[in-house]
């Protein structure tokens, strides 16, 4: 009964690591161009919940995948007097040139803005295969973190429920 025990700890304390939010951490403070030169700057999150959804270069597909479902489910159930702010960003640091190639060619398309980061800014805690969303309250301060594989519409309710407890 021990040993089999100690597995489902070690699998809680995962996804407690994963999902915890640090006391205290704050929103980085940055300024990225999107794939049509427009520049954000993390000060524009201020006085609203944010949700800021990164991916590392190979993950482009999934993240953009990943922060439709979520920005267009959250559309639905957000209202108007909701501050609630979504931007998503590729960390590019150390990309091939063909990833550069690809986001030129792509530019022009229909496409949500999606912050481009050249330097690598913000790939502290990004994932191969994973795309990291954190969920800042309306003064900046990191409230949910969690990888993402795939995301569902009871995800969604729950992040929403997240915005509904700030707000």
């Amino acid at each position: 009964m021990k040993h089999g025990m100690l597995p489902l700890l070690l699998i809680l304390s995962f996804f407690t690591y994963q999902l915890g939010a640090e006391p205290g951490e704050k929103l980085p403070n940055f300024k990225l161009a999107d794939q049509r030169g427009e520049v954000f700057r993390s000060t524009t999150a201020k006085g609203k919940t944010y949700f800021l959804l990164g991916c590392g270069f190979k993950d482009i597909v999934s993240c953009r995948k990943h922060g439709r479902k979520i920005y267009w489910k959250m559309q639905t159930l957000l209202k108007d007097e909701d501050k609630v702010l979504f931007t998503a960003y590729l960390n590019l640091k150390g990309a091939p040139s063909s990833v550069f190639d690809y986001i030129l060619n792509e530019k022009d398309k229909d496409y949500e803005s999606i912050l481009l980061d050249k330097e690598g800014i913000l790939s502290e805690g990004l994932s191969e295969g994973k795309s990291f969303l954190r969920v800042y309250s309306p003064k900046g301060i990191l409230i949910h973190k969690e990888y993402f594989e795939s995301v569902d519409d009871s995800k969604v309710l729950e992040l929403y429920k997240l915005v509904k407890k700030e707000n």
